[in-house]
């Protein structure tokens, strides 16, 4: 593993540090976890997700769910955002867009954002508490339990320049049930949250049935909220495309999902 440096003695309150939404610290960031089972590990059908793992955990006698993420080098993905933004940008300006946990800390804020306007309803998603960084316990507590966060896959010059740098980072959520909740009879209502979500300038580009529990949204690690780097690179037709994503993809979870829709409903309106 990585030589790490010394975890500084304060962290940012809000993330990521650019333009835009941010999320907040967790409140009780500084308390013990009490670490019980993982709870997406049949996610991708193996003990490996892609973006990292859940955690059911209690803080100060209140269970949630903790998204534990792995780290990620922008570099990993070049292939995708250097064509668009080019290979000069600032590597950590890029990880604020293409990162899942920035890309949930973003999501995330614009969220709290709008519902403190009262422009989104409170429960519209799953709820967020904020971010933390782990304390050294509960990354050998993790390391235990088998969980790779992959920090030997970043480079350690960029991992040291971060905010954390080595330490395991983590966005805390109210815990839901195991059912999906995306039935016949609140389909409707589904993309009626995905519409407003999209007029708050959030689009979560993974929808499908994995990603919701008891009816709504529970992951953003894929999303882009405006404004985005990326999105503001693509051209009139390809960033449309982009903004739609979601509705297209909400048709497909019906019809790949076999969900019963008898009322016909799908979405074709644009925004």
């Amino acid at each position: 593993m990585p030589k790490r440096r010394q975890p500084p003695k304060s962290f940012p309150k809000e993330l990521p540090l650019c333009d835009g939404p941010k999320l907040g610290l967790f409140q009780h960031h500084g308390s013990r976890i009490q670490w019980l089972e993982r709870l997406n590990k049949d996610d991708e059908d193996d003990d490996s997700p892609t973006e990292g793992y859940v955690f059911r955990a209690k803080i100060r006698s209140r269970e949630y769910a903790i998204k534990v993420f792995k780290f990620h080098d922008p570099r990993s993905d070049d292939y995708f955002w250097e064509p668009l933004v080019g290979e000069e940008m600032n590597l950590q300006t890029v990880a604020y867009y293409t990162d899942p946990f920035y890309a949930e800390c973003r999501a995330y804020g614009r969220i709290q954002e709008a519902i403190k306007k009262g422009y989104l309803k409170r429960d519209i998603v799953v709820p967020c508490h904020g971010f933390l960084f782990l304390q050294e316990r509960d990354d050998k507590i993790l390391q235990t339990r088998n969980i790779d966060l992959e920090s030997d896959q970043v480079d350690p010059e960029y991992q040291r320049s971060t905010p954390g740098g080595y330490r395991p980072r983590a966005i805390v959520k109210s815990l839901a049930s195991a059912d999906p909740g995306v039935k016949e009879e609140n389909l409707y209502h589904i993309l009626k949250d995905i519409v407003k979500l999209n007029s708050q300038q959030i689009f979560n580009m993974d929808i499908r049935l994995d990603n919701y529990r008891d009816g709504k949204l529970v992951d953003f690690g894929s999303s882009w909220t405006e404004p985005h780097i990326l999105l503001d690179a693509l051209d009139e037709e390809a960033a449309d495309e982009s903004r739609l994503a979601d509705r297209t993809k909400f048709s497909q979870m019906v019809v790949d999902e076999h969900i019963p829709n008898p009322n016909k409903i799908i979405a074709v309106h644009r925004i």
